[in-house]
């Protein structure tokens, strides 16, 4: 039973990561359109989008290490950090490795912001977008538990959602 429980973290923590960037994407797209007029607070908003993406890389982080103890697939520190390293689902992993350290390039340089060009800046923090887009390409095909039901539903209303805020931003 024990060996369930990596498996359970691994999952969890993804999850939670995942619901965690949807918001904070969110509340990033509140900021820039300021489509809470009136009854937002920037300063506020720009706290909790940051605290939120911080949390995300912690959530992250403890899916990836998850996976080491969990003997469903056999991974190694190594195949965390470097892409198209592992024998299980290269490309779907490497995708999420991909991911956490574009997610870790957006989250590291909004805590530098004040020391670089606000161009700069942007053009980083704009590839949430595309990083969306490979958590769910990620999400849809790396996991054991794709195809079920529930985790169907769950990933087509979180990729349905980060797909509308997008519009919302594009518009």
């Amino acid at each position: 039973m024990i060996a369930g429980i990596w498996w359970d973290f691994t999952r969890a923590s993804a999850n939670v990561a995942w619901i965690l960037i949807l918001f904070t994407i969110i509340w990033g797209v509140f900021l820039t359109t300021r489509v809470l007029r009136g009854m937002d607070r920037p300063a506020w908003l720009r706290d909790l989008h940051s605290w939120m993406g911080g949390l995300t890389v912690c959530f992250s982080a403890i899916h990836m290490l998850t996976l080491i103890p969990d003997p469903y697939v056999d991974f190694e520190i190594v195949n965390l950090f470097v892409p198209f390293t592992n024998d299980y689902k290269p490309l779907a992993v490497s995708l999420g490795v991909i991911g956490f350290w574009t997610l870790v390039a957006i989250q590291g340089t909004s805590l530098m912001m004040k020391k670089m060009s606000r161009e700069t800046w942007r053009r980083i923090h704009m590839l949430s977008y595309p990083l969306y887009g490979i958590i769910v390409v990620h999400s849809l095909t790396a996991g054991s538990d794709v195809g079920t039901r529930l985790y169907t539903g769950f990933s087509m209303a979180l990729a349905m959602t980060g797909a509308a805020i997008g519009g919302v931003r594009l518009v």
